[in-house]
């Protein structure tokens, strides 16, 4: 079963790792992730405006989600120099990154001997081999550049682009595409993680010709500066703009604890909501939705649970629609 994650950030992660667990546990699943590399900030930003590459921060966490746990060199990766001058807030990942890229010249090969590196059980793409900058246009007019400054002027996004526009699709990203058996966006940032890749030359249409499933994983709060007052069917409308199709859309039953959804709103960040009224507005999009107990029990932070996002998904990507029923209980099967 060929299973194909598109995002970036923390959320894609998050399936990678419910996934290596499956392929652990003795499941065939053939795991690919296409990762965006239009970030800006932090490490990954000072690197590629040193080397003019594209942004490996991405890449390096969907590199590690999958990667064995209790292996060193995984350890290694995540490290974060705290001195001296010059490499403190570098990762350790993002340094061996940049290194192959020097030694190479070409991203899509170092990300591969990375890759290797760690001896993952699957494979993580960067979308382009572009050095892209990502853009926003406002409903008001106005224009941000860089991934990292779109999200601060808590303004409605109407668009975004690449720029340069429409660059090349990486090496393997189509076909991976095309043969999947099931397309998995997110979960993560709308418009700055999942958007990105299908401004891509040639995704919307891998996307289309392929005879997978389409899954969108709804976020479980909104994003300040993203989607702030968006429900889920928001979230699809948006992406529908860039991909022609979403077959299922996943959403969260769980109930997010009161004290949790009160710090997450001191910062503009409410739940995204999983009603009946949301799902009907869900299916008028053309889209089926599909809702379970996805929420990860812990004190302070509202995450995906792994295991069960990929179970779920993976029972998707099998065509069978009862696994689901079971798993969601009684709302699905009303």
């Amino acid at each position: 079963m060929r299973i194909v994650g598109i995002g970036g950030g923390t959320g894609l992660p998050v399936l990678l790792s419910g996934l290596k667990q499956l392929i652990e546990e003795g499941q065939p699943l053939d795991v690919t992730a296409i990762v965006t590399v239009a970030d800006s900030g932090g490490s990954t930003g000072e690197l590629r405006e040193a080397f003019n590459m594209p942004a490996m921060g991405d890449l390096r966490k969907c590199m590690i989600s999958l990667a064995a746990e209790e292996a060193v060199l995984t350890s290694v990766c995540r490290h974060r120099f705290k001195n001296p001058d010059g490499f403190a807030g570098h990762s350790l990942g993002n340094l061996i990154l940049s290194a192959l890229y020097q030694m190479s010249g070409d991203f899509a090969a170092a990300v591969q001997q990375a890759c290797e590196l760690l001896q993952l059980p699957g494979r993580v793409l960067p979308a382009t081999q572009a050095p892209v900058t990502l853009c926003a246009l406002y409903e008001d007019g106005g224009v941000a550049r860089g991934e990292v400054n779109i999200p601060q002027l808590r303004r409605r996004i109407s668009r975004v682009w690449l720029e340069p526009e429409s660059p090349a699709a990486a090496p393997g990203v189509l076909e991976a595409l095309e043969q999947a058996d099931a397309i998995v966006m997110g979960p993560g940032s709308l418009y700055t993680s999942i958007i990105p890749n299908f401004l891509v030359e040639g995704f919307p249409e891998a996307v289309r010709k392929s005879n997978a499933t389409r899954i969108y994983i709804s976020n479980l709060m909104t994003q300040p500066g993203e989607t702030e007052g968006y429900a889920a069917v928001h979230h699809i409308e948006a992406l529908l703009d860039y991909v022609s199709r979403i077959d299922v859309c996943l959403l969260n039953s769980s109930n997010v604890g009161t004290g949790v959804a009160e710090r997450y709103l001191k910062s503009g960040s409410r739940i995204v909501q999983c009603n009946a009224k949301d799902e009907d507005a869900i299916r008028r999009a053309g889209v089926m939705p599909v809702a379970a107990p996805l929420l990860k029990v812990e004190e302070t932070k509202v995450r995906h649970d792994p295991a069960t996002l990929a179970r779920l998904v993976v029972s998707l990507a099998r065509g069978s629609m009862r696994a689901p029923e079971i798993i969601c209980g009684q709302r699905n099967g009303r």
